[in-house]
């Protein structure tokens, strides 16, 4: 088999090449990196594999919106309120949502969108776990750890698995995105 038809060394050959960016434009270009970040990581799976946004799980807006939300509001929440102690405490910059949100779509389109339409699925825990559930959030926990340069960051892989989830359940990117953006706002103005 060439390469070239091989789509597990395809997606890996991608993968490398988007945490290698995203460590150099972390780490040298910092005010930059989220854009340049969501260029690689949405313009791979469309430009370079061809692959529409309807195959990368831009579908279903509504339903993965109620999904999103709704776990959102019954993970998220309550972790806000763990950390705080119901104190609510708000400081958000319409920069500040804007870099989240866009480190949210990238990466849910190259992990989720494009790592799902790359690779066959199968149930591991029937309704709870699959195996690119699996795959997908190990290797978004590893490149988290490489990226940052903390192994610690490699804790990315439990929420990683509820954004996972969402995807599965709701058939659509949108809810893991609304997910991963809330949870990143959160977890930043928190200070959780």
């Amino acid at each position: 088999m060439a390469l070239r038809d091989c789509p597990s060394c395809s997606f890996m050959r991608s993968y490398f090449l988007v945490i290698l960016v995203a460590a150099f434009t972390l780490r040298f270009l910092p005010s930059v990196s989220a854009g340049i970040n969501f260029l690689f990581m949405v313009g791979i799976p469309t430009v370079l594999h061809r692959l529409s946004f309807k195959e990368l799980g831009y579908r279903n807006y509504l339903k993965g919106a109620l999904w999103g939300l709704g776990v959102s509001a019954a993970v998220l929440v309550p972790f806000y309120a763990l950390c705080h102690h119901f104190h609510l405490k708000l400081s958000l910059s319409a920069e500040a949502l804007l870099f989240y949100l866009l480190v949210a779509v990238a990466e849910e389109t190259f992990f989720r969108g494009f790592f799902y339409a790359t690779f066959e699925n199968e149930e591991l825990i029937p309704g709870l776990l699959s195996k690119n559930n699996l795959l997908s959030s190990v290797l978004f926990g590893v490149a988290h750890a490489f990226v940052y340069y903390n192994p610690a960051m490699f804790k990315v892989f439990f929420p990683s698995l509820v954004m996972g989830w969402l995807y599965e359940r709701s058939g659509s990117i949108v809810a893991p995105i609304l997910f991963h953006w809330l949870a990143d706002v959160i977890y930043s103005f928190a200070g959780c």
